[in-house]
């Protein structure tokens, strides 16, 4: 890609972390990337003791009404009665208050690996559900880092004007901001640069119950999301990635294909 040609340029527009998995995270002018993902990205989980399962949204959209914060360093969560409580025992009880089941946020750098589970029906929430196993030293799903381009929600809105195309729904790492035709159709084992980082493609983003989930500040809850993603674009937006070179991403900083 030609960075001197304005109409194919592209940069970071937007960059996101989740603290802890399933709440909703932070909004960062930059993120440092390290051979895991995100630095703080989904570092800790809700530990049901009851399951010996990490609590997902998946399953417990609630979550989505907690916001979780490690900005200054040091992790506070808010309640949706809009309380913040730091680690320990007060934030435990809490929680599991709120969830109505035995609780408490642990640290997945010492945990393990988790299991985590969801509907297999995301019509209905109280289908059979589905468990899996995630990856040691990070509470995400899969991959260590998730993309999207603005062109992405762009084509969607497009097709289904009627829906909440909001990127809060998919819940990115990174947000390119680009033309359809800046990056081209991003394809596993091809690298991109973003700034001084260099990441690796490993495969599409499959979707889930997650982007139809309700979040408090005007989203509602909207199945079509899905069903149109899974008829349109056979259920993938935005790529899953891992991180070949380390260090630094900050808002602005030009993207583009290294191979």
């Amino acid at each position: 890609m030609s960075k001197s040609d304005s109409s194919r340029f592209a940069q970071v527009g937007s960059l996101w972390r989740y603290p802890v998995k399933s709440m909703r995270g932070e909004s960062c002018d930059e993120l440092r990337l390290e051979e895991r993902g995100v630095a703080g990205d989904r570092a800790f989980g809700v530990f049901d003791l009851g399951s010996g399962t990490i609590v997902s949204a998946k399953r417990e959209g609630r979550l989505l009404g907690a916001v979780a914060d490690l900005s200054p360093g040091k992790l506070v969560v808010r309640l949706p009665d809009g309380r913040e409580h730091g680690r320990g025992e007060i934030l435990d009880e809490c929680l599991s208050r709120w969830l109505e089941r035995p609780v408490r946020l642990i640290d997945a750098a010492t945990f393990g690996a988790g299991t985590y589970e969801c509907p297999e029906d995301y019509d209905r929430d109280d289908s059979e559900l589905v468990q899996w196993e995630g990856p040691s030293g990070s509470f995400v799903d899969e991959s260590p880092l998730h993309l999207l381009t603005t062109a992405d929600l762009e084509q969607l809105a497009l097709e289904r004007p009627d829906l909440q195309w909001d990127v809060r729904r998919f819940r990115p790492n990174v947000v390119v901001d680009a033309a359809p035709d800046s990056l081209g159709l991003l394809q596993p084992g091809q690298r991109l640069q973003l700034g001084d980082v260099e990441v690796e493609i490993q495969k599409g983003c499959s979707r889930c119950v997650m982007t139809t989930r309700h979040q408090p500040e005007s989203l509602e809850r909207q199945l079509d999301i899905l069903r149109h993603v899974s008829k349109a674009h056979n259920n993938v937006i935005g790529v899953r990635a891992k991180v070949v070179r380390t260090g630094l991403i900050r808002v602005g900083d030009p993207v583009c294909t290294s191979n």
